[in-house]
C-alpha cells in the first residue's frame, strides 16, 4: 500500500526541489489506497514543500450563480476534488479572494502570493496567483488527471486574449477572513474549452517540456508553468481557435 514515506520518495524522484513552487491538480482515487488516507497525502506534500510554496486550486465558479453572488473566503467550499478541499481547511493555508478562481497556498510567501488575486477583475488576470506562477518558475503537477483539468491553461487563454473567454462582470459580496464584507466586481469565464486541452499534450512531450512519472498509483504529468505558457501561447498565435475544436497546431 502507498504511504507517506513512499509518496515522499516519489516526489524526490521527480527531480523537484523542496524550495520550489508547485501547483497540483489531483485525483485522490487515482493515487490509490493510501495508509492514512488523504491526510497522509497532504502530510507528504506539506513536508516536502515546507521551505517552498505548495498550491492547490480552490475554485468554485457556482458563486456567480448565487443570488446575490456570494463568496466566503473561509467557508465557500472548493469544487475541484477532495485534496484541494481538505488542503484549504488546514492550518497555515492562505486562500485568495478571487470569487470564482481562488487558489490556496502554504509556505513562507503564501500571503503575498495570494494577496492580489481579486484585483484584475477576471478569473486569471495579471495580478492573479495563476499569473504569479510564471514569476516563480513554478511546477505544475497533474496527478492522476490530464490537461483537461489544468486551470492554468484558462489563464494562458486569458493572457493571450483569446476571444469569447471572459463573460460580463458580476458584483460579488465577498466575506473576508476577518468577517468583514467587501464588494468585488469580477467576471467569470463565458466558455470552457478545456475539453480540448488534451490537443497539446503530444506536442509538449515531443518538445521535451512534459514528462511522466508516478505519485502513488497515479500517472503524473510534470511541467514548468513557463514552458506550458510559452508552448501554448505559440500554438494559439498560429491557431486561436485551437481549443474550440479546430485542427491541432501542436
Amino acid at each position: 500500500m502507498v504511504d507517506k514515506a513512499s509518496l515522499l520518495t516519489d516526489l524526490r524522484a521527480m527531480g523537484l526541489k523542496e524550495t520550489d513552487t508547485a501547483l497540483l491538480h489531483t485525483s485522490m482515487k487515482q493515487i490509490g489506497p493510501v495508509e492514512g488516507g488523504a491526510d497522509a497525502v497532504l502530510d507528504a506534500l506539506t513536508e516536502f514543500f515546507s521551505p517552498g510554496l505548495l498550491c492547490f486550486p480552490a475554485l468554485n465558479w457556482t458563486t456567480a450563480q448565487e443570488k446575490p453572488p456570494l463568496f466566503d473566503v473561509l467557508n465557500t467550499p472548493s469544487i475541484v476534488g477532495l485534496l484541494p478541499e481538505l488542503f484549504r481547511k488546514r492550518p497555515g493555508v492562505v486562500r485568495s479572494w478571487n470569487p470564482t478562481h481562488s487558489m490556496c497556498a502554504r509556505g513562507a510567501e503564501a500571503a503575498a502570493f495570494t494577496a492580489e488575486d481579486h484585483l484584475s477583475g477576471t478569473p486569471c488576470g495579471p495580478d492573479s496567483s495563476w499569473h504569479k506562477l510564471l514569476d516563480r518558475d513554478a511546477w505544475i503537477l497533474m496527478v492522476g488527471c490530464d490537461l483537461t483539468s489544468c486551470t492554468f491553461l484558462h489563464g494562458v487563454e486569458e493572457w493571450c486574449e483569446v476571444p469569447g473567454r471572459i463573460g460580463e462582470p458580476v458584483h460579488f459580496q465577498v466575506i473576508l477572513p476577518d468577517g468583514q464584507s467587501r464588494a468585488i466586481l469580477s467576471a467569470a469565464h463565458s466558455a470552457s474549452p478545456s475539453v480540448n486541452y488534451w490537443k497539446i499534450e503530444a506536442g509538449l512531450e515531443k518538445a521535451g517540456l512534459l514528462r511522466y512519472t508516478m505519485f502513488g498509483n497515479a500517472r503524473t504529468m510534470v511541467l514548468r508553468a513557463r514552458d506550458l505558457y510559452a508552448y501554448t501561447a505559440g500554438c494559439l498565435s498560429l491557431c486561436p481557435g485551437l481549443f474550440d475544436g479546430e485542427d491541432s497546431c501542436a
